[in-house]
């Protein structure tokens, strides 16, 4: 004959199951936690590359209007040789501006030169000073160009040396 076992009465059981369903909606928790803060971060990340990648082209636009400026003050400069009735850069009508630090008033002739805006950017603003040294090497200006966005976001400086064929007579009145 066969043993058998009695039945076991339900509550006889163990119960395990109720402590499993609870560790694995902590684990569930738990992942759903890491997958939110991993999404965020990597949300955070594309906002703040995209930040630089626009902080960026405004510099670079900056640059380029500067850089503008610049060939428009050279272009300027060959000019006024190229035909009689283009002002002279030099001339005694120009208006001589302050000098910038560094460039002592008796010695150096500083001239600022308005570029017209660039039509494609409005927005940025443009200065051109032509400086030359009227002792050391008056056949020598240096530009000094710089561009500014409106909105103060970004500015570029950029500056060349030009050799001016010709001499220009110095200022009746130097700068002061």
């Amino acid at each position: 004959m066969t043993e058998t076992s009695p039945p076991l009465a339900p509550h006889a059981l163990p119960s395990h199951g109720g402590q499993c369903g609870a560790i694995s909606l902590l684990v569930a928790i738990s992942l759903v936690l890491l997958a939110s803060l991993a999404s965020f971060y990597s949300a955070r990340s594309v906002l703040v590359d995209r930040l630089g990648g626009q902080n960026l082209g405004l510099e670079t636009q900056a640059l380029w209007a500067a850089e503008a400026a610049l060939s428009w003050a050279r272009a300027q400069m060959q000019r006024q040789f190229a035909s009689a009735n283009t002002l002279a850069v030099w001339g005694p009508e120009s208006v001589n501006t302050p000098c910038p630090a560094g460039y002592s008033a008796p010695r150096w002739q500083c001239v600022a030169l308005q570029p017209p805006p660039h039509p494609h950017m409005p927005e940025v603003v443009l200065q051109v000073m032509a400086a030359r040294d009227l002792i050391s090497s008056p056949h020598v200006a240096q530009l000094m160009a710089s561009a500014e966005l409106q909105d103060g976001t970004s500015r570029a400086y950029v500056q060349a040396q030009v050799f001016i064929p010709t001499l220009a007579p110095a200022p009746s009145h130097p700068s002061t």
